[in-house]
């Protein structure tokens, strides 16, 4: 069981759990290989190939959140989420969690799609992994005031610079959409409980 600090977070153990529990069993059966082809996110499929079944590409988008190419990739991204999750969790309630991590995934994989596809004609190849999901809970910190979010977000940068140099594919425009997600929607977010509670004192002079 995941320790945290305060109460628990259990979707955030849970999200690191079946994360590590998809890898062990591609790794264990041999079959890592054919789980990242075939649930892995192709942008091309979505946003070019007219042929490719729309439920398919949006399958895909969902999917390929819980795949992870390598120990290195998966070990990064859950103890990020490890460190920063249980914060944000507590911070929001967990309805609210589970669906700005999705949402920030698919964002990321999203913006990911749309410049590898438009604009780096890198459309074909597969994307996967939580970095997507796991950027937009830093985003949420991020919001909420904790400066970690931001701290979390330089060394996701850094990390995609000297993968640069060490010949790592980083899907670093799924960070960043991930982040912005994450960020603005609970921007948004607060704002919208805020006004809620202005409307409750509100004062009508007679």
């Amino acid at each position: 069981m995941l320790r945290l600090v305060g109460r628990p977070a259990p979707v955030t153990t849970a999200l690191i759990t079946i994360n590590a529990l998809i890898f062990a069993y591609g790794i264990l059966s041999n079959s890592q290989h054919d789980i990242i082809a075939r649930y892995g996110f192709i942008p091309n499929e979505l946003f070019r190939d007219t042929n490719s079944p729309l439920s398919d590409s949006l399958l895909r988008l969902f999917t390929s959140m819980f795949i992870h190419a390598n120990i290195a990739h998966i070990a990064f991204n859950l103890f990020a989420l490890a460190y920063m999750g249980g914060f944000a969790e507590r911070s929001i309630g967990v309805p609210r969690f589970i669906t700005l991590y999705i949402a920030a995934g698919l964002g990321g994989a999203l913006l990911h799609g749309v410049v590898s596809s438009y604009a780096l004609s890198s459309g074909d190849s597969i994307l996967i992994g939580a970095s997507g999901a796991i950027s937009g809970i830093l985003g949420v910190s991020a919001a909420l005031g904790d400066i970690r979010g931001y701290y979390w977000l330089a060394i996701q940068v850094l990390y995609v610079f000297i993968g640069s140099f060490a010949s790592l594919t980083i899907a670093f425009m799924a960070h960043v959409g991930g982040f912005v997600t994450g960020l603005f929607l609970t921007k948004l977010m607060i704002e919208i409980e805020r006004r809620k509670r202005m409307g409750r004192f509100d004062i009508f002079p007679t």
